[in-house]
């Protein structure tokens, strides 16, 4: 059963029993932006279409930005694209990204 069959992670944690805490777990830090990838994000924002679809933000906006972030912690962290999480048979799901 796919994530999207409950109706919010509130059902989702009653029924596999889960505790959900919200906190601040990440400090934040300063990250230095590339010149280049900076030209680039503007170029998309001011010249792309990169609104009309899920899609069209996920590749033109959160996985470049994602890999720009990562691009400091590869040595740590993996970087997941569109990977299937399955539990159970009644929960499954495919994940946007994972760091």
């Amino acid at each position: 059963m796919p994530f999207s069959n409950y109706k919010n992670i509130a059902a989702v944690a009653q029924e596999f029993q889960i505790k959900c805490v919200s906190a601040n777990f990440i400090n934040e830090i300063k990250f230095p932006v590339p010149n280049n990838f900076r030209k680039e994000l503007e170029i998309l924002l001011y010249h792309g279409t990169i609104y009309g679809s899920k899609y069209a933000i996920c590749e033109n906006l959160v996985y470049p930005i994602l890999k720009e972030v990562w691009k400091s912690y590869y040595e740590k962290l993996t970087l997941w694209s569109h990977e299937t999480l399955n539990y159970d048979e009644k929960l499954s799901r495919k994940i946007d990204y994972l760091l």
